[in-house]
């Protein structure tokens, strides 16, 4: 029985998919992976045989490499790609980072203002508004950190704790002003 494809835009998805993969099928466990990988099972190090195989095998150097050396070589090389990539993002969070602590910085003075306002009988749009601001500040933070650079967010629940508890601040104030003074 033959199966046929019955979108026009399936193909180019299953296109995609095929070359997605041909590259690994291509390349396959070698002998000297193999030995490598088996007697680091072997002797115990951290790293299983299944881990070992599965990242040489997707690596052209470990691949071509005939003996433990070219396979130690090829692993290096791996290693100092995988950390080259992740001082990239440290230094891209590091800035996403000092960029959310200049928003927190300015949510405080937000929340001040609105106390200051508050303990002063003042409920008027300005005060709301100041609120209103601050509890939109963690959400900025996440979309910084999410959306940016590093596509990371180190501190999501402390963005959501403060979220919450601005949010909370500002319909409770919001609460107290439609009410009027006390």
């Amino acid at each position: 029985m033959a199966y046929y494809i019955k979108s026009s835009a399936m193909v180019p998805v299953l296109l995609l998919a095929v070359l997605a993969i041909a590259p690994v099928l291509a390349i396959a466990t070698t002998s000297a992976i193999n030995a490598t990988c088996t007697a680091l099972d072997a002797q115990h190090y951290d790293h299983p045989y299944a881990y070992c195989v599965g990242v040489l095998s997707g690596d052209s150097a470990a691949a071509a490499a005939t003996d433990e050396r070219g396979v130690a070589a090829a692993a290096i090389n791996i290693a100092a790609h995988k950390a080259a990539a992740t001082v990239s993002v440290v230094t891209y969070l590091v800035d996403e980072l000092s960029l959310c602590s200049k928003y927190y910085g300015r949510m405080v003075e937000s929340l001040t203002a609105v106390l200051a306002d508050f303990h002063a009988g003042r409920f008027d749009d300005a005060a709301l508004a100041k609120a209103r601001s601050a509890s939109e500040v963690p959400n900025d933070c996440d979309v910084i950190l999410l959306q940016g650079s590093a596509k990371k967010n180190p501190f999501s629940q402390e963005n959501i704790d403060n979220g919450r508890l601005s949010g909370l601040a500002r319909d409770i104030t919001a609460l107290v002003a439609n009410k009027g003074p006390s």
